[in-house]
């Protein structure tokens, strides 16, 4: 593509950051906002074919430019689960003429931290004619910088556990334990979590254990067990969770998980789950993900986790 350089078509085409920092963790999930306006020569217009042609390039090693790809990504969509890197300062506020036109990208990034990447905006007014905002009259450009995810460990989470729910059902005890994890960080928050093994509010534990009822009648003994059950649930604000033969009312804590234990003790318990292998992936508010697997103690009386990164 070798860029036009006359005004004839458009006066004005810049390329600003409209988020309020330049930097994106490398995740590939968080993003930064730019915002890309064209103003067109008076009396002209721009079609809406040529305002879709809008997008974001580098200058490669070879001359040419390059549209970005990879492990430099722009979507026309923004994700909201994730917040702008929290930075100082204001984004800058260009003002625009009653003419000019705007499109607004979210670029994110798989880059090594600390990479440095200068990006322009390409417009196409037909199929042989392309402007570049790195080109005279134009000049302006946006450097990226990508940061290296963050990595948190065991002791910069929560896990605090409160007991629930109590009822007897037809000679059984039914005991409701209710585990929230979170950051411990008050500049970071669980925003999503990518359930790798069972989906959110399926049993993932079952630990059943058989006793000996101590007493025979007519020569029958009932089949006293005892058994420990764990679920897990993703980040949201619920805050009732229906379980087996109860519905919990929980005072959440913001951005947090829950991961409810279920006791019982005597002649039935939770039938028809097994034991599978519980991974999740915590996303904070900047996209870094933090995986972890479900670990229990004491034949399942506590839920437990340990940091898999």
């Amino acid at each position: 593509m070798t860029p036009a350089k006359d005004t004839n078509w458009i006066t004005k085409f810049n390329i600003h950051i409209t988020s309020n920092s330049n930097k994106v963790f490398g995740n590939g999930r968080h993003q930064l906002e730019v915002s890309v306006s064209v103003t067109p020569k008076l009396g002209v217009q721009i079609t809406q074919e040529q305002l879709d042609s809008i997008r974001l390039v580098t200058l490669g090693d070879d001359g040419h430019y390059h549209e970005l790809s990879g492990d430099l990504r722009m979507s026309t969509e923004r994700d909201k689960r994730f917040e702008y890197y929290a930075d100082t300062g204001a984004p800058p506020a260009p003002l625009l003429a009653a003419n000019t036109l705007r499109r607004r990208f979210y670029v994110s990034s798989t880059r090594s931290g600390g990479t440095l990447d200068v990006i322009y905006a390409a417009i196409s007014k037909d199929e042989a004619t392309h402007y570049v905002s790195h080109t005279t009259p134009f000049i302006t450009s946006i450097t990226v910088e990508t940061l290296t995810p963050l990595r948190l460990n065991r002791d910069d989470f929560a896990f605090e556990a409160e007991d629930n729910h109590f009822q007897v059902i037809d000679a059984t005890e039914w005991n409701y334990d209710v585990n929230q994890l979170f950051i411990k960080s008050r500049t970071l928050k669980l925003v999503d979590a990518i359930a790798y093994g069972p989906t959110s509010g399926k049993a993932y534990f079952q630990n059943v254990i058989e006793e000996d009822s101590g007493w025979d009648f007519d020569g029958l003994t009932p089949d006293i067990s005892k058994s420990f059950t764990h679920i897990g649930y993703g980040v949201s604000d619920q805050r009732e969770f229906p379980v087996t033969n109860a519905t919990l009312s929980v005072n959440r804590y913001p951005n947090s998980m829950v991961f409810i234990r279920i006791f019982t003790y005597g002649i039935s318990w939770l039938s028809g789950t097994t034991t599978i292998d519980a991974q999740w992936g915590l996303l904070d508010q900047y996209g870094n993900e933090h995986r972890i697997k479900m670990t229990q103690r004491n034949d399942g009386q506590y839920i437990d986790f340990v940091m898999t990164n």
